[in-house]
């Protein structure tokens, strides 16, 4: 049986993409070494992880996000959020580099949403042992056993997100990478 790694996301506008590559950039000096960042076109904010699922799974999957936004008018327009700053990630740990968003009431109405959705579709998927916290993953740093510096900087950076994106992630050694599956414009 095929199965494909799935997850719900806000991929993020091409401005944003340039405007983290120069932070990157000023990592890589303040650390002293390269840092495995992902790959530009592969950044965006998870809404859901769905886990591996199957063919009939994905196309209950397609279909729900047919009737998106489920009678919700506000989840159907884009969403403006605020990057508040660049630190290590998650809280209390340097596994990662992320960008914390801002608690923005309507990403977490949207996470709510769907999930009540994939419920109401009988969709499986793994509960996540945190709650929602919005963040952008820039790199992992999971093999990394060095002293890594303070890189906390606030930003307050205004950002909007277009689209709702169902993507596929295939695991390679190089990496992951994502594959859009299907779209939904938020206008």
């Amino acid at each position: 049986m095929i199965k494909y790694r799935l997850f719900l996301a806000l991929p993020l506008p091409n401005k944003l993409i340039s405007f983290i590559q120069k932070l990157e950039a000023e990592i890589d000096k303040k650390i002293g070494f390269r840092v495995p960042w992902i790959l530009p076109r592969n950044l965006h904010l998870t809404i859901i992880f769905l886990g591996w699922q199957n063919q009939e799974t994905l196309y209950k999957i397609d279909q729900m996000l047919t009737d998106y936004p489920f009678g919700i008018n506000e989840l159907n327009k884009p969403f403006d959020c605020l990057i508040k700053k660049l630190d290590y990630g998650p809280p209390g740990s340097q596994r990662m580099i992320w960008l914390y968003l801002d608690n923005d009431e309507r990403l977490e109405k949207l996470h709510k949403t769907l999930k009540t959705n994939l419920n109401l579709n009988e969709i499986k998927i793994k509960e996540e042992d945190r709650q929602f916290l919005p963040h952008i993953n820039l790199a992992r740093l999971k093999k990394i056993n060095k002293y890594l510096p303070e890189i906390k900087k606030n930003l307050d950076l205004k950002i909007v997100f277009n689209k709702l994106v169902l993507f596929e992630s295939k695991l390679y050694s190089t990496g992951a990478q994502y594959y859009p599956l299907k779209e939904v414009i938020l206008k």
